[in-house]
């Protein structure tokens, strides 16, 4: 009977649920096709899910494994402006803060520099692809080539609105969708149609447009993911010595250098965060021999 019972109480949340999806989608407001940047649009028809959006706003937590405050790193640890000599992140490195101040973060930081016009500054406008729902629109109008071939100050009029509903929904329909290129054309690189993903694994598949290990390929600064032979760190560190990457020359020891910091998504089944991961650290870490970083770290 108390299987019953809990069957019965499964089957009445769910079609409370399918109706509740309904009534909204007949009754909506606004009505959105394409593509919309604008977050504030989704907020009458989906007032409970924009609240929870409103909350990443919050910087009120701090905690050893992040919270949503943005502490400055490097102060707290000076011994990464060594290890990160000659990175755009020995300048400036904070923990990251929520979705809503992708755009005033990345604007603010020292890593983007102080562009004074739109050929000015020392990075690629790929640096804002997921920063913001205003991309795919800049990559429709642009083309994805020339949105990646520019300079980050040349987009800074355009794109205004952090990250947001579009990003992973349909505007239309609200089902979870794909808007970044990247991730798409990693799929299709092995051979797999993205478009077939289950329900469930889309729900991990709209975080990996962006949390996930990828590097600007060749002069046009062309976002790439590196899962060509695999999902594994091993394979990632296998397709980044063929093609000869590295993400920098380290200014004291002069070593290539490649950072990985990844979010993997294997065969489509299942996540696998592989964090603050090194290749260089774990092979290369006894060239730099500086203040005893190996010794304070406890790098093996």
């Amino acid at each position: 009977m108390v299987v019953v019972f809990v069957l019965g109480l499964c089957v009445s949340a769910l079609m409370e649920r399918r109706a509740e999806v309904a009534s909204i989608f007949n009754n909506r407001k606004n009505v959105i096709k394409g593509i919309e940047a604008r977050n504030e649009l989704f907020k009458d028809d989906f007032p409970r899910e924009y609240q929870t959006w409103t909350e990443t706003a919050k910087t009120d937590f701090e905690s050893e494994f992040n919270g949503n405050i943005a502490v400055v790193a490097l102060e707290n640890r000076p011994e990464m402006v060594i290890l990160w000599a000659g990175y755009a992140f020995s300048k400036d490195y904070s923990t990251p803060r929520g979705h809503m101040h992708a755009i005033e973060d990345i604007t603010a930081s020292l890593r983007t520099g102080a562009p004074v016009n739109p050929t000015d500054g020392p990075q690629p406008s790929t640096c804002w692809t997921c920063k913001s729902p205003d991309v795919p629109r800049m990559m429709e109008a642009l083309g994805v080539d020339s949105f990646y071939n520019n300079k980050w100050g040349a987009m800074g009029a355009e794109i205004v609105n952090p990250i947001g509903c579009s990003d992973c929904h349909d505007p239309e329909t609200m089902n979870l969708h794909i808007s970044r290129p990247a991730l798409i054309e990693a799929f299709q690189r092995q051979g797999k149609d993205i478009t077939k993903a289950t329900p469930q694994e889309m729900r991990s598949l709209v975080c990996a447009q962006c949390h996930v290990e990828y590097f600007f390929k060749g002069d046009g600064k062309y976002l790439t993911f590196p899962w060509d032979k695999g999902f594994t760190v091993e394979d990632m560190e296998a397709y980044y010595d063929e093609a000869g990457f590295y993400d920098y020359i380290h200014k004291l020891s002069r070593t290539p250098i490649l950072c990985a910091i990844t979010f993997t998504n294997a065969n489509a089944k299942r996540t696998k965060f592989v964090t603050a991961w090194n290749r260089n650290w774990r092979k290369r870490i006894s060239k730099l021999n500086l203040l005893g970083i190996m010794e304070r770290q406890k790098l093996k």
